[in-house]
């Protein structure tokens, strides 16, 4: 895949719709811990990994670059 070709698919209306989508889950996790924590007064570590993991995943997929694919997709083959 060439930069012009990544760059159409990222400003594509479907991919940025689903990027979008990707950092709303992101940030309803910390939404999340916000509500059982300060709100619930609960104080679970367990999932508080649970709740940034997951957040840093959904980042993760919404910011990711070309080269990163490149990447995995090469260390595959």
């Amino acid at each position: 895949m060439e930069a012009e070709e990544w760059d159409q698919w990222r400003n594509n209306p479907v991919t940025t719709w689903v990027m979008a989508a990707l950092d709303k889950a992101a940030s309803a996790q910390r939404e999340g811990w916000i509500a059982a924590t300060w709100d619930a007064g609960g104080c679970d570590p367990l999932l508080l990994a649970t709740l940034r993991t997951r957040a840093d995943a959904y980042r993760a997929l919404s910011e990711i670059a070309l080269d990163d694919v490149r990447k995995m997709h090469d260390s595959t083959d």
